[in-house]
């Protein structure tokens, strides 16, 4: 329950109150480090620790990696997060009957899908030239498959935490997500396809996305909710009378 309701009127849990707070820090923080960001990149200012993480991530550089990292970063392309997105919905509507939670899943992916494909166009940074294993088309700031992992695995971890899971299986579920965001972004610098800069990008315009989506879909959980018991206080003063 997000929202408790108490005979003086509507009252938000401390629970919720501090994590819709810890949602709005981070998304502050996310949306000032996306700003200095592309503010630097529109004054070609250099981004000096891109070099420094490409270094490091190839100091890892073998066969063996290499065809782990391609794996992984199909994960996070835009065939495989439709495919998994069209899954996901599919079951959100057959095992769950959640339209609304279908609904939102598909704008926080679709509609940051649309927001990155925007925001490359306006920022036009060309990708990396050096290192290149595999081919990418396109712009390269903010990385999109670091957005969409963001936004689709992201969902994926509210929906367990969610859930009437137990706490362990929950915590299980977010790290295995979290981790797969991470390794998402880290295979796109490996595989020479985007600077840090890009990575770093598109996860903090993914996650303002993110907490975008799951705040209205929470507001609509709470009238909804709400409205419910309004209803049932009033079914119940009828037969009463």
């Amino acid at each position: 329950m997000l929202f408790g309701k108490r005979k003086e009127g509507l009252r938000v849990s401390p629970f919720i109150t501090i994590w819709g707070l810890t949602g709005l820090i981070f998304s502050g923080a996310c949306l000032y480090l996306f700003f200095r960001l592309s503010s630097d990149l529109m004054k070609k200012s250099p981004f000096l620790f891109d070099q420094r993480i490409i270094d490091t991530v190839r100091l890892t550089a073998s066969p063996a990696v290499d065809v782990f990292m391609q794996w992984i970063t199909e994960l996070g392309s835009t065939f495989m997060l439709g495919l998994l997105l069209l899954i996901s919905m599919i079951w959100l509507y057959v095992k769950r009957k959640n339209v609304w939670s279908m609904l939102f899943f598909f704008m926080a992916v679709a509609g940051g899908g649309l927001l990155n494909l925007l925001l490359k166009s306006y920022f036009a940074r060309e990708r990396p030239g050096v290192h290149r294993i595999v081919e990418a088309d396109g712009f390269s700031f903010p990385s999109g498959h670091s957005m969409g992992s963001m936004t689709f695995y992201g969902f994926l971890s509210y929906l367990a935490l969610r859930s009437k899971r137990n706490p362990l299986s929950k915590m299980g579920l977010v790290i295995l997500f979290g981790s797969l965001i991470l390794l998402i972004g880290i295979s796109r610098i490996y595989l020479g396809v985007h600077y840090p800069s890009d990575v770093l990008a598109g996860y903090t315009a993914g996650f303002v996305w993110l907490v975008l989506c799951i705040s209205l879909l929470e507001i609509v959980y709470w009238f909804k909710e709400n409205r419910s018991k309004s209803i049932k206080r009033r079914q119940g003063k009828t037969k009463v009378s």
